[in-house]
């Protein structure tokens, strides 16, 4: 039995012996390996592979930041001043708030031509202009109007020809949010003068801007 007993002891002496060698030296390795990590630096993959901070630079990053979490982690409440309030200087502000009166309205088209007597920003023209053509080839043209309203219209086109009574009627367009209107003519004869208007339907009545004429190339 007392035999037993002693080689009990010695066992346990041996494990004993090993588990404090194992934990001495795997808390070293742990206490070399482990890095603390802030913006960009990072723990270590294995043993024996550390990556550690590049320039002091980095490494003052760091500290500045952990005790800057440490400092905001240690707050528990925070106190606003307010004797700024009793302060003369403060008493003696003003309110400069400026009230706007509200003003006539301008023109529906700020782009549309203008006449001479025009007054208070507010156009005084005809509801619907005729603009110059664009785009003119020796077969097509681009018609361009303007209508300077938008309440009534029920309609916009233009009507154009070879002479001044123009003849042809073009299909109804489509206006802009702008209040302009375009359409593509095709089939013109080369080399020949034209001759053009913008028109609209306004609370039924048909109004139509000056003739404006154009040559075909």
């Amino acid at each position: 039995m007392k035999i037993i007993y002693n080689k009990f002891l010695i066992i346990s002496t041996i494990v004993l012996f090993i588990g404090g060698v194992y934990l001495y030296f795997s808390h070293n390795l742990n206490s070399e390996t482990i890095v603390p990590v802030a913006y960009g630096s990072s723990l270590a993959s294995s043993a024996g592979s550390v990556t550690t901070p590049t320039s002091s630079g980095t490494v003052d990053q760091i500290s500045s930041d952990i005790s800057f979490l440490a400092t905001l982690a240690s707050l528990k409440e925070i106190k606003i001043d307010t004797s700024l309030f009793a302060e003369e200087s403060f008493k003696v502000l003003v309110n400069n708030q400026v009230k706007i009166e509200p003003v006539v309205a301008g023109r529906i088209n700020p782009f549309a031509p203008m006449d001479v007597g025009t007054t208070n920003n507010v156009a005084t023209v005809s509801n619907v202009v005729t603009d110059q053509p664009t785009q003119v080839t020796d077969r097509t043209a681009i018609l361009n109007g303007t209508i300077n309203t938008v309440n009534g219209v029920t309609a916009t086109y233009f009507q154009y020809g070879t002479t001044v009574n123009l003849g042809t009627v073009t299909p109804t367009v489509e206006q802009s949010l702008v209040g302009t209107f375009i359409k593509n003519v095709l089939g013109l004869t080369p080399k020949t003068n034209y001759f053009y208007k913008a028109c609209a339907k306004i609370n039924g009545v048909a109004l139509c801007g000056d003739v404006v004429s154009f040559a075909t190339n």
